[in-house]
């Protein structure tokens, strides 16, 4: 399986809205009508989609697989392409140095670089493949709280917009301070927890910082 193997590191969600328990039969229905697509051959950039946790290539969404008891798990699939831009660079450096001899000219205007240049990228990002990435989701329906199996700030971009949008339901992060003021709510400890502030790790007026460890060297 794709999804859950090994250690896993997630970011927690609460979801609400208007429908924030949907079916297993009608979250199947949006996970198809948002399936992973990919990119074209000569396209750049980034590209997301839902697929069904087996392989990156699986994209059937049958009810008895996605449903877990209370989870319905799915996955992510991210994949970017991005041309190197040292070897455009390159490739265009040399293409143009050989139009120049072959037509007998000692300088190369900017709109014939610039046409040389997209010709060269347009070449090399149909020989670049993409990279291709899957990131675990694991949805608790009846509990309304979601996990993404990932920690990047650039993941979890494409990946709450791409699920709000989805399904028409919200999420909110449940970092540390949101989650303490829910426990102090349920437990009558708002009060509490009012005066709470960022606690700032420094050091001791007057005492000096740790020396540094010096790496021991072997003659």
């Amino acid at each position: 399986m794709l999804v859950g193997r090994g250690s896993l590191t997630f970011r927690c969600y609460a979801v609400s809205g208007k429908n924030a328990m949907p079916s297993g039969e009608k979250i199947v229905e949006r996970l198809d009508a948002f399936a992973f697509t990919g990119l074209g051959e000569a396209e750049e950039g980034s590209v997301v989609g839902w697929i069904a946790g087996e392989h990156l290539f699986d994209g059937a969404f049958d009810i008895d697989k996605v449903m877990r008891g209370p989870y319905a798990v799915f996955a992510l699939r991210v994949d970017t392409r991005k041309v190197n831009g040292a070897l455009l660079a390159a490739h265009t450096a040399v293409e143009v140095a050989a139009t120049m001899e072959a037509e007998g000219l000692e300088r190369l205007g900017g709109a014939r670089r610039r046409e040389i240049k997209q010709e060269i990228k347009r070449r090399l990002l149909k020989e670049t493949a993409p990279a291709q990435k899957a990131y675990g989701v694991f949805w608790n329906v009846r509990a309304r709280r979601l996990y993404v199996q990932s920690t990047s700030k650039t993941i979890h971009e494409h990946f709450r917009g791409f699920f709000e949008r989805c399904f028409d339901l919200s999420l909110e992060a449940q970092v540390a301070g949101v989650t303490a003021a829910a426990y102090a709510k349920e437990n009558g400890l708002l009060e509490a927890l009012k005066d709470a502030r960022p606690m700032q790790l420094t050091a001791a007026q007057g005492e000096k910082p740790a020396p540094k460890r010096r790496a021991a060297s072997v003659a």
